[in-house]
């Protein structure tokens, strides 16, 4: 498929000209669309495992890396959604950011905030 904006050939699976990002179709609801894609968003990945990890981010020894790993799936699932309309998953990716971050910069801190008065207190 040729972009209409400037000529480029893009993919006939891609919703959006790699070049100049004009709009090259749009997403429709049709008859037999997934149901299950907008619960469990499994077209993107990326999305889905930021969910988990933002959720599972909540315990306290494991939640500095789960939440940084969270964080910046969440935006490459983000950034998925929004090239790929039809793969879904924008709202658990913005859990992977907000609670993913929240609890990675958190315990990353109170980690940071240990050491410093451990150190000092020698």
């Amino acid at each position: 498929m040729f972009c209409p904006k400037c000529g480029t050939e893009n993919s006939d699976a891609n919703f959006k000209c790699t070049k100049c990002k004009q709009t090259l179709k749009t997403v429709t609801a049709s008859a037999g669309s997934d149901p299950i894609s907008t619960i469990i968003p499994y077209k993107n990945a990326k999305a889905l495992i930021a969910y988990y990890l933002a959720v599972f981010s909540i315990i306290p020894c494991i939640g500095s890396p789960l939440g940084i790993a969270a964080l910046v799936l969440g935006i490459m699932g983000l950034k998925q959604a929004k090239e790929h309309p039809e793969a879904k998953g924008k709202v658990h990716a913005w859990i992977g950011v907000l609670v993913g971050g929240l609890f990675g910069v958190v315990y990353t801190g109170l980690i940071i905030f240990g050491i410093v008065t451990a150190v000092l207190k020698k």
